[in-house]
């Protein structure tokens, strides 16, 4: 099983192709704002893409080459920070937060108005994660439209996790 760290920054994982263009530590330094990344198509099982696409100005092209450095059925897990929390405006390098529908762009039955790009991930799993009492962001998470729209007001937020995993086949392609 090949696991691709993409942006690892500090989190270096032994056994992983671990990326980063900034970090002491890594096995192959290249700037993620520069595509197409240095692999072939179809690489990787597994890719951890955490806090790291918020950094980057085009996410569009990001989960373009990470579909087609993916092999179908690769799961891809990214961690974002939410629209709403104070994490997003702390670093300066921050371009965006994301909500809990953002990544719905990417798949098949995403219900985000939009065709930017093909649709080859499915969502496997998403939640809010939390600052504190996880028992709560776990509530939170079974109601997103609500806590997106009006809890994520009241209550801070920190990031999203996704689970998604990639899909390719007639009219997937990246």
């Amino acid at each position: 099983m090949k696991i691709l760290n993409l942006g690892s920054g500090n989190d270096y994982l032994d056994g992983a192709v671990n990326v980063d263009f900034y970090a002491e530590r890594a096995d192959v330094r290249h700037d993620l704002e520069m595509t197409p990344y240095p692999f072939s198509d179809n690489t990787f099982d597994i890719i951890r893409c955490m806090n790291v696409l918020e950094h980057l100005r085009e996410p569009i092209r990001v989960m373009q080459e990470l579909h087609r450095i993916g092999r179908h059925g690769a799961r891809v897990t990214i961690r974002v920070p939410h629209f709403r929390s104070a994490a997003l405006y702390e670093d300066i390098t921050h371009q965006r937060g994301y909500a809990w529908r953002t990544l719905d762009h990417f798949t098949a039955d995403g219900e985000v108005y939009g065709d930017y790009t093909s649709r080859g991930f499915a969502m496997i799993d998403r939640q809010y994660t939390p600052y504190l009492f996880p028992w709560l962001y776990r509530l939170l998470s079974r109601v997103p439209r609500l806590t997106d729209n009006l809890l994520s007001k009241f209550i801070p937020m920190a990031s999203i996790l996704f689970t998604l995993e990639i899909r390719k086949g007639p009219g997937l392609s990246s």
